[in-house]
């Protein structure tokens, strides 16, 4: 006889284990839905339907089913939007916030994410020894930016001292961001020294996320190998096909500049951002259309760096619908899409022999407005064990 568990009641005493997940609307690798489906799910991985009796089965008639979602654009370890602000936090306190924002992202459904600078291997360490369920964190572990431009040497020497470090990326700011008020398309660095980083990254087996918003840079990093470009503002017609061409993938980070905007004219943020944020707003959607047209394939990064931006990750699948982008895209750059760019290829679809990362949710998620509501995720699964129930 098997446990049932409904949404809603309190998990069986015999979870975890393996289990068959009945009535659920799932999620195919086109990121549309298949029709009422039951899923087993064996030691950890999706399996195929047999004759074997699950321990107990998740009733999830009515409710939607799909892979665990990947944010391959966040920065775990920041909580404050000002550099300074983050300096001074003390090391209990980082851990202490750390650990909570990435507990509430893995309730929102991100069950695996890439760091893109500040979270090192010794506070993974520290976050380990806590005994809490967290998504699976890559590191690139610092930003190279403009401090770092003093010539190819030193690129090389610190693309060496990264990989020391436990960088798994190697994340290189080659343009001004949102803070960066007319220097959006200004290179931080030579041609010759980002050709060099590059390389150095390459010899050492590590791929390179760049952060670019457009201009000669972000072409550079595309001819020199980049496997990810992140924001990607003003992207042309050009850089798309380059990229389609490459193979890069475009990670447009939508949301967040919604969200600056919003709250530097709040005034929470400073006012001066207001403009940076307020062109990028009113950008973004041309250069996303550009990547759909030339059939760059998309990944789903949201960039949070403050507190209530950790659990509010699927924001960003919602952002990337309202400007264009199909509900079916945007789910595969969010499930699919960010796994294969973080080489996790046996995750990040519904398919047998896949690790079972699943999440649960009571209403369609190809709805902004259901992936912004965090309540309507039910359910939230790490290799078939339920790690957020409600």
């Amino acid at each position: 006889m098997s446990a049932v568990w409904r949404p809603g009641f309190a998990v069986p005493d015999t979870a975890p284990g393996d289990l068959v997940i009945t009535g659920a609307n799932v999620l195919l690798p086109d990121g549309t839905f298949g029709g009422v489906a039951a899923v087993e799910v064996k030691d950890g991985r999706f399996g195929s339907l047999d004759t074997h009796v699950a321990p107990w089965v998740i009733d999830a008639r009515g409710l939607w089913l799909t892979p665990g979602f990947v944010d391959v654009h966040t920065h775990v370890a920041w909580h404050e939007f000002d550099p300074v602000d983050r300096a001074m936090l003390p090391p209990a306190a980082l851990l202490q916030r750390t650990g909570e924002g990435l507990q509430r992202t893995l309730r929102a459904g991100i069950t695996g994410v890439r760091d893109a600078g500040g979270f090192g291997l010794e506070l993974g360490r520290a976050l380990s020894t806590l005994g809490e369920p967290l998504p699976t964190v890559t590191r690139s572990v610092a930003i190279l930016g403009a401090g770092d431009a003093r010539g190819e040497r030193h690129l090389r020497g610190r693309v060496g001292e990264l990989a020391e470090a436990g960088a798994q990326w190697i994340k290189v700011a080659a343009t001004g961001g949102v803070g960066a008020a007319g220097r959006h398309f200004e290179p931080v660095f030579t041609r010759g020294e980002l050709r060099a980083l590059t390389g150095a990254a390459e010899r050492a087996g590590l791929p390179v996320m760049v952060h670019a918003w457009g201009g000669d840079a972000l072409t550079w990093a595309l001819e020199f190998g980049a496997r990810s470009i992140e924001h990607a503002v003003f992207l042309s017609a050009s850089q798309a096909k380059l990229a389609a061409s490459t193979g890069a993938v475009v990670v447009p980070t939508v949301w967040i500049y919604r969200d600056v905007l919003a709250l530097a004219t709040a005034g929470v943020l400073p006012g001066q951002l207001v403009g940076p944020a307020g062109l990028a707003v009113a950008a973004h959607p041309a250069a996303v259309a550009e990547c759909l047209n030339a059939g760059v394939c998309l990944a789903m990064g949201t960039d949070a760096g403050m507190d209530h931006q950790h659990g509010a990750n699927l924001h960003e699948v919602a952002a990337m619908i309202d400007i264009g982008v199909p509900p079916s895209t945007a789910l595969v750059a969010a499930t699919r899409g960010g796994a294969a760019l973080l080489g996790h290829h046996d995750r990040g679809t519904v398919a047998p022999g896949q690790v079972a990362d699943f999440v649960l949710f009571d209403r369609d998620p190809s709805l902004p407005g259901v992936l912004r509501d965090r309540g309507a995720v039910v359910a939230v699964a790490l290799a078939g064990r339920l790690v957020h129930a409600r």
